[in-house]
């Protein structure tokens, strides 16, 4: 499932980094912009990444304080799935940016959870809520790692306030998350609503039809719906022998004997 949460993560605080017009450091030396602008522009084209990786690392090495080098060359190494790189890089971007990039601590706590660090990862997202406060990222991280730590009411609280501060609907991996947090919560009825909202999206992922077999179940059960239980059985068919997360296929098992 943690897996399934971090490709699904927002990035709207990304978009405009990355069209180049934004930097957290001041490059000491006039060649080192340059070589930025050029990698920016070479995002598109997976058959550079590697030579763009290797200006960045020198543009790294001859001008060290430039936090943005260090995050770009971090996050050309991510998407040749050289996570622990990344990782490294990103480390030092945002340790050099002085709690001034929100992007930077974003990817370095999505790189955290990509390695299992949740803890880490966590921390991260309190200082995005700490530094940026209005920022809906931060709070939108914090519920995703609620998922896997189990502290799933400040979960709730902080996709809450993400979703007010994105002013806008909630998109749909945004209520994919108040239906696991609310589930995962033994909040059933709460969490189906949710699940119900966003099947079209996620019909064909094992861990959701789990998920949602699961709280049909349970509120079926509640309601003496035999309709409810009905499709709950269904969907539990769907996935069983599945490789699905193991806490729900446990609860799913108890009520399928």
């Amino acid at each position: 499932m943690i897996l399934m949460l971090i490709s699904s993560m927002k990035s709207f605080a990304q978009d405009s980094y990355f069209l180049g017009k934004t930097n957290y450091c001041t490059p000491e030396k006039e060649d080192s912009k340059k070589k930025f602008d050029a990698a920016i522009l070479a995002l598109n084209s997976p058959k550079y990444y590697n030579g763009v990786t290797q200006m960045l690392l020198k543009a790294v090495k001859e001008d060290p304080t430039y936090c943005d080098a260090h995050f770009l060359a971090g996050y050309y190494f991510r998407l040749q799935d050289m996570q622990k790189e990344a990782t490294v890089l990103y480390y030092i971007a945002d340790s050099l940016s002085q709690n001034k990039a929100p992007i930077f601590k974003q990817n370095l706590a999505i790189q955290f959870m990509r390695l299992g660090q949740v803890e880490r990862a966590r921390e991260k997202y309190e200082e995005m809520i700490r530094y940026f406060p209005e920022n809906p990222e931060g709070y939108y991280g914090k519920a995703n790692t609620s998922v896997v730590i189990g502290d799933y009411e400040a979960g709730i609280t902080n996709l809450k306030k993400a979703e007010q501060l994105y002013r806008g609907s909630m998109k749909d991996d945004g209520k994919y998350m108040y239906g696991i947090l609310y589930a995962l919560n033994e909040k059933y009825k709460d969490g189906l609503l949710y699940l119900e909202d966003v099947y079209s999206s996620y019909k064909n992922d094992d861990n959701y039809v789990a998920l949602y077999a699961l709280s049909q179940i349970k509120v079926g059960k509640s309601n003496n719906d035999e309709k409810l239980i009905k499709k709950a059985r269904k969907n539990y068919d769907k996935i069983k022998g599945k490789p699905v997360t193991e806490d729900v296929i446990k609860k799913l098992q108890a009520e399928f004997p």
